[in-house]
């Protein structure tokens, strides 16, 4: 039986030997294939029309497929992001990390421990869980830099003053308002004059069905405004940031899993029909066009307390 097998093969092969594949256009979007003998009176194309074919006929022709196949496609795949092409792989620290005050030893730490004992209640707010020191972007378009404490209660955004050592304002955000986190690349509307950031940030949004006020977000001083916007603090990406526990500090994304974490296990006051916070991954727009202002302020970080020659602010 094996031996018939082998004798049938070789009879096919033999038959099919000087075939080639081809398609016929009648039949081309039901993918149909053909054999087709090759004509023993057809002359054998010469080396230049292969050429010719292959490098400039077969990919004009394939054109009009894939546009067709990107124009049907009912589930167009969002490009995942991959080490390669990822922003914190392109941002390079240069400059002394020492020009930040947070980076010298110990200050971050009185730091943590006067805003923990000044800000807190943990009868009311629950005990400290995590601490970070981030970069808030204000409706501005400015960026600052802010110690930002979580309880299992409540998100404290504290202002301090790492030159003069001394705390100067905060905010204390309860986590059963906040209705929905985003998080994604930050970026600015169409038409924008402002430079891209090539940043991935978050957005705590609340007070959802009261609405956002327009006069209150053209306002460059209001504080009040329904949302809160972060991103690293730029010596997370500084090759001498190296230690670990310093770096989470630093880092949003540690930042986006512990308040993700936080709200989810967070019980939820069912009253008034109060819906659960939304966590999604979209793009964060910064609603700012030209801003002039904040674009001088970020280039020379005036929002961070750092050494500038002779003078420290």
């Amino acid at each position: 039986m094996i031996e018939d097998e082998d004798s049938l093969e070789e009879e096919l092969l033999h038959e099919f030997e000087d075939g080639t594949l081809e398609i016929s256009p009648e039949n081309k979007l039901n993918n149909d294939k053909q054999i087709k003998p090759e004509s023993p009176d057809k002359p054998e194309p010469n080396k230049g029309d292969n050429y010719w074919s292959s490098n400039f006929i077969t990919p004009l022709t394939s054109i009009p497929n894939k546009i067709t196949a990107s124009i049907w496609c009912k589930n167009p795949k969002t490009p995942t992001p991959t080490k390669e092409n990822t922003i914190q792989q392109t941002i390079s620290i240069t400059e002394n990390p020492y020009n930040y005050f947070t980076f010298r030893e110990s200050v971050l730490a009185r730091a943590l421990g006067e805003c923990k004992e000044q800000f807190l209640d943990e009868e009311v707010d629950g005990p400290l869980t995590e601490a970070f020191l981030l970069t808030q972007i204000s409706h501005w378009n400015s960026d600052k830099e802010r110690l930002v404490l979580l309880t299992p209660k409540t998100l404290v955004i504290c202002k301090y003053d790492f030159i003069a050592l001394k705390r100067l304002a905060y905010k204390k955000l309860p986590l059963e308002v906040i209705d929905q986190v985003i998080y994604g690349e930050l970026v600015y509307p169409s038409g924008s004059l402002i430079p891209s950031r090539n940043m991935k940030g978050v957005r705590l949004l609340w007070n959802k069905t009261k609405g956002e006020k327009l006069g209150a977000y053209w306002n460059p001083f209001k504080e009040d405004v329904p949302f809160c916007t972060f991103t690293f603090h730029p010596l997370f990406f500084h090759k001498d940031c190296v230690d670990e526990k310093l770096k989470n500090l630093y880092s949003l994304d540690t930042f986006i899993e512990k308040i993700s974490k936080a709200i989810a296990d967070l019980p939820r006051n069912n009253e008034q029909n109060q819906e659960p916070c939304t966590i999604q991954e979209r793009d964060i727009v910064l609603k700012s066009y030209v801003g002039i202002g904040s674009v001088i302020h970020n280039r020379n970080s005036l929002g961070f307390f750092k050494v500038r020659g002779k003078f420290s602010f």
